[in-house]
Order: C-alpha cells, then structure tokens, then sequence
C-alpha cells in the first residue's frame, strides 16, 4: 500500500493526486493547481510559452491552449478513486480492530463484565478491577442482544407506523380547527356588524326624534321668553298711561287697548304653566336599549376583556362611563343604574352653570 501510496502521490506536493491529473510529454503526471503554481514560478503566463518538468527538465510547449491543452491521466484518476476507497476501508477495519482491543492490557476484550455492562479482557477477569465481577462470553451475549434489538425494531417499526398515522391525523384536526377558526371568526364579524348596523341605525333615528322634541320644545321655550318681556312693556304702558294721559277720552281709549294685551298675558302664563318642556332621559334610554337585555353585553370582567384586545374600541372615550356589573345583575339594575349616573351628571351639570356670574 505504501508503494501504491508513493506512486499515486504528486511529486511537487507529495501528497496524492488532487484531480484533475495533466500528462506531460515526458509522461510524468501532475497535479492541476501544482502545474499552475510551476508556471507562475517559471514565469510562464502565455498560452504559447513553455516551462521544464520539475522531474527531468525536458521543454514542455503549451502550443496555443496552456496547461488546458494537456492530456488527463484518467487512468491514474480512477486507480487513485479506487486506492482511496480501499484506504478508507482499511482505516475502518484497523479503527473496528482497535475499538475490540482493551486499553489497559492490549489483550482483545472478548467478554463482557455483567455487573458494570462492559466489555474487558481475560486479564481484566483474572487479575484486574473485574476480578470479583460477573461475566459471559461477548459472542453469547452480543447473539442475544441484537436478537432482542431486533424483536425492539420490529415494534419500534409498528411504534413508529402508528406515530405517523396518529401524526396524519392530528395535522387534519389542525387544519379543521383552523378552517373552522376562520369560519367562527366571519360569522362573529358578519353577524356583529349587523347587530351594530341595526343599533346604530335605532340610535340615528333617535337622535333625529330627539333633535325634532329639542327643536320644538325650544321653539316653545323661546315663545315664552318673548312672553315673558310682555308684562314689563304693559307695565311701562300701564305706568305711562297714568301719568300722562291728557283727558278722559283718551284714557278710556287707551286703557281698553292695554285690557286687551293684559288678558293675552294672563292667557300666556297659564299655558306657560301647564306646558312640559322637559326631554326624558328614561325615556329615550328605554327606546334605546327595547328588546335588547344589556346585561348579556356588560359583565364583571367586560373591562378586562376590552383591555386585552387588539381592536380599539369606542367604549375607552373619556366621556363614555364604564358600567360593569356581575352575572347577577338584572336588566332592570342595570337601568337604573344608568339613569342615576345622567341624572348626576345633569345635577353636576347645573350646579356648575349656577355658579357661573
């Protein structure tokens, strides 16, 4: 093998050839990158130069093609593909030799120590650390544990069958869930956004009767504002009238003018009275929420909820109250609980605008 060795080697590197082999004329064999290392040394750098065998000297012309017009020895590529293959077979054999030899005594370990699971050799037995120890012969012992490890392949095998089919089957089960995930979640948004578009529309059309009860109830409110200025004008008039009318004729005349204007006046106080110009709160918020329990949409943990998801939403405003309330809280609390925090509101509201000069 060492013969083979030497003759398979290059002789600039040593080292075995490195594919590709290049021929020379003098028949002595090369490695490529070597004979590209030779040119570069002896200054060669044309297609048509030429340069000396490192081995014998003789001229070697390129002939127009460099180095690429040279022969390849595929004869000594293919004894080199199988030279190595054979070496590392050999090395695989002197490396499964030594791994039977035992360190300590150099002896081949042909048994097995039962009590320490480990192979030793027969002076490890007699006069060495397994003395006392248990032990069967490794030729015995290897027959039965790779009669067992292949009973364990065959169920491994079996094992593994059922892991990929049970695998199959869970990969299914993801992609249902995941379909039907998808599914849930277009339902939740399509029917959602109807539930939304229909209370949105129920607050719009409230809102419209609202601004329609605003606008009429403050028509009237105006009315009696203006009526409101009457009685000091007649009471000018009145005053007047005492003061400066010239004759009697006149004075009848226009005292019969102001009785005229003071019944109207009397007449406006006692509609001003029994008129309501108030809007109810109760009322509007029992129109808003009719048919709906709003406690299956409120519960202890709505904030929570709210909090932790990813979509703003409305309900976070500064002006908007959070109401939360637990499952037992009934429709009808909820109610009332809502009117109390407006009635409040509305108190706050005017205690702040009496205390404006």
């Amino acid at each position: 093998m060492e013969a083979l060795a030497q003759a398979l080697s290059c002789p600039v590197c040593l080292d075995l050839f490195s594919p590709p082999v290049l021929l020379l004329p003098c028949t002595h064999n090369f490695c490529k990158k070597c004979l590209d290392e030779i040119l570069i040394h002896q200054n060669c750098s044309h297609v048509n130069g030429q340069f000396n065998c490192p081995m014998c000297r003789k001229i070697v012309h390129l002939r127009g093609r460099g180095i690429t017009g040279l022969p390849r020895n595929t004869l000594v590529e293919c004894i080199l593909e199988k030279f190595k293959y054979e070496l590392e077979n050999l090395h695989v054999k002197e490396q499964n030799h030594l791994s039977q030899i035992c360190k300590e005594h150099g002896e081949m370990m042909n048994l097995l120590c039962l009590t320490e699971d480990k192979p030793i050799c027969a002076i490890c037995k007699l006069f060495g650390d397994h003395e006392s120890h248990s032990v069967a012969k490794i030729s015995e012992v290897y027959a039965e544990r790779k009669s067992r490890l292949v009973k364990d392949l065959d169920w491994m095998f079996q094992q593994s069958q059922c892991a990929e089919q049970a695998k199959k089957d869970l990969e299914e089960k993801m992609n249902v869930l995941t379909c039907t995930t998808a599914d849930v979640k277009l339902m939740i948004d399509a029917v959602g956004a109807s539930l939304l578009k229909g209370i949105q529309w129920r607050m719009a059309e409230l809102k419209t009767k609202l601004g329609k009860d605003y606008a009429a109830k403050l028509e009237k409110l105006q009315l009696v504002a203006n009526a409101l200025q009457v009685p000091s004008h007649l009471h000018y008039q009145m005053k007047t009238l005492l003061e400066k009318h010239s004759n009697p004729v006149c004075f009848l005349q226009e005292v019969k003018l102001l009785r005229s204007k003071i019944e109207k006046c009397i007449e406006g106080n006692s509609l001003q009275q029994d008129t309501n110009y108030d809007i109810s709160v109760g009322q509007y918020f029992k129109d808003l929420i009719r048919g709906i329990h709003v406690t299956n949409y409120i519960s202890s943990n709505s904030e929570d909820i709210l909090a932790s998801s990813n979509e703003p939403s409305e309900i976070f405003r500064p002006d908007c109250p959070a109401f939360s309330f637990s499952d037992e809280v009934s429709n009808e609390a909820f109610c009332q609980k809502v009117l109390e925090f407006f009635q409040k509101s509305n108190k706050v509201k005017e205690d702040i605008m009496q205390k404006v000069p």
